[in-house]
């Protein structure tokens, strides 16, 4: 049975995450935060060992930038990925988010169980309100013009790109959805958006106030950028290396905006509290 819960790095989500963990009975460590920002009801730590002698380990997205140190925003001392691995109750059960594959091999060859939240369906689906949301934000503050009347386009028909579309429309914005399926176009179509084929889009990409991509490939390349109206807005919202070429649409003067994890950035509880449940769904199927 778990009973004692450590949170090592991060931002207010795994802080979140540390106080809703508290509030479900769980003792739960903190470490990796300066005072002012940890919530009165958990533990502060102050011994890195003592946190990594915990049931459950619960480590931040991404667990690592660079897979040398530990993500730790609010402190200026560095844990090292090695020292964590090497120092870490092997009974435990590590949680993280975008876990490195190297991470991920170096704790299996330990036989130290992990799991990586942020591969989970679940949470997925839940991100994709902030981050639709995050995105709109951007689309308000980043154009002079009302989204209401505005002509959008969405690259991608995916978990983003429904809840993206959803909320354009809901808006007043005139809404195009791109996909490659034809059961997305027609599933498009049926919510009441224009659906365009890939090839199609890419021919009317002139057309539009703000494209939204959702692709995490290389969609809109130096061709497709070439026939854009240097007025119009691009959020990529696809993860590294992203949808855009981004030194080409430097050249061309396009306005462009890598939004990345805008859940974190843009409603972090919301982000912490989706995190916290996509661990507990995960624990009860160790049970």
């Amino acid at each position: 049975m778990f009973k004692t819960v450590s949170v090592i790095g991060g931002d207010l989500r795994q802080l979140t995450v540390a106080t809703e963990l508290y509030n479900d009975g769980f003792f739960v460590n903190v470490y990796g935060f300066n005072m002012d920002s940890i919530p009165q009801t958990v533990h502060n730590t102050i011994d890195i060992k003592a946190a990594l002698d915990s049931d459950i380990i619960i480590l931040p997205v991404p667990v690592s930038f660079d897979g040398i140190y530990i993500n730790t925003p609010y402190i200026d001392k560095k844990i090292s990925v090695e020292f964590l691995i090497n120092n870490l109750n092997p009974l435990s059960l590590v949680f993280g988010g975008c876990i490195s594959p190297g991470m991920s091999d170096t704790l299996t060859k330990k036989g130290i169980k992990h799991k990586d939240y942020m591969l989970r369906d679940e949470l997925a689906i839940r991100n994709a309100v902030p981050t639709a949301e995050g995105a709109i934000e951007i689309a308000i503050s980043e154009t002079p013009i009302t989204l209401h009347n505005s002509k959008c386009l969405v690259l991608g028909y995916g978990k983003v790109g429904k809840m993206l579309a959803k909320s354009l429309d809901a808006l007043g914005a005139k809404t195009y959805v791109s996909a490659r399926k034809y059961a997305d176009l027609a599933l498009i179509e049926g919510h009441g958006y224009v659906p365009l084929s890939v090839s199609e889009a890419k021919s009317r990409l002139d057309e539009f106030d703000i494209i939204f991509n959702t692709v995490p490939a290389l969609i809109l390349g130096e061709a497709e950028l070439c026939k854009m109206r240097r007025d119009t807005l691009i959020i990529d919202l696809a993860s590294k290396p992203g949808g855009v070429d981004f030194e080409a649409a430097k050249e061309l003067g396009l306005h462009v905006v890598w939004a990345l994890s805008l859940p974190g950035r843009v409603a972090p509880v919301t982000a912490g509290i989706i995190i916290k449940d996509t661990i507990t769904n995960m624990l009860r199927e160790e049970v």
